[in-house]
């Protein structure tokens, strides 16, 4: 087989694979289930083209929450220092539960290793260490709020969004959510 040929096989496996992810988010944030038999027609591939990539639902979940992860890692990256960092990170993560949350939901169900769902935690929590710090120095926020704080507020808004039909209704209810919860944060 000549190099070029290798080549664009891997073009093509790259923009299948990415295909199935953007079907499988796709179905997630419209209906919040995800057949893999729906996933592979909405990509356009076949069935043995999806379960090559990701053998279960499981693998496509927990591929679906590190894409998201990685996001908003890079989003923070972005804006490393800004006095508004907090705030940037904190919007950012309730619009990713509010567009994943049947995502974020099935990770508790069928992401069967506890580490995986406890390391993506520790990364979040790690990206919101030096933002909280800078925003509560700056008296932008309570002196008291805690990174565990700041993980009961996502708690609250995903339950408002679970509550919640239509992927419309669920980013605005999650927006709503967050600007009451934030009221409590904010410095007086």
């Amino acid at each position: 087989m000549s190099a070029a040929l290798r080549d664009a096989r891997r073009v093509d496996a790259r923009r299948n694979r990415e295909a199935i992810l953007r079907a499988a988010r796709e179905l997630f944030a419209e209906s919040g289930t995800a057949p893999m038999c729906e996933v592979a027609r909405r990509a356009g591939v076949g069935q043995a083209t999806l379960y090559r990539n990701f053998p279960d639902r499981d693998a496509l979940v927990r591929e679906l929450l590190d894409q998201e992860i990685e996001d908003i890692e890079r989003l923070a990256a972005r804006h490393e220092g800004d006095p508004d960092a907090f705030l940037v990170l904190l919007r950012s993560v309730v619009q990713m539960v509010a567009r994943c949350h049947a995502i974020s939901e099935l990770a508790g169900e069928e992401v069967r290793d506890g580490r995986e769902m406890e390391e993506r935690r520790r990364r979040l929590a790690a990206l919101f260490q030096g933002p909280l710090q800078r925003a509560k120095s700056d008296g932008a926020l309570r002196r008291d709020l805690t990174v565990d704080d700041v993980f009961q507020v996502i708690r609250m808004v995903r339950g408002v969004v679970e509550a919640t039909d239509g992927t419309a209704a669920r980013t605005a209810a999650a927006s709503r959510g967050l600007t009451l919860v934030l009221d409590g944060l904010l410095a007086a």
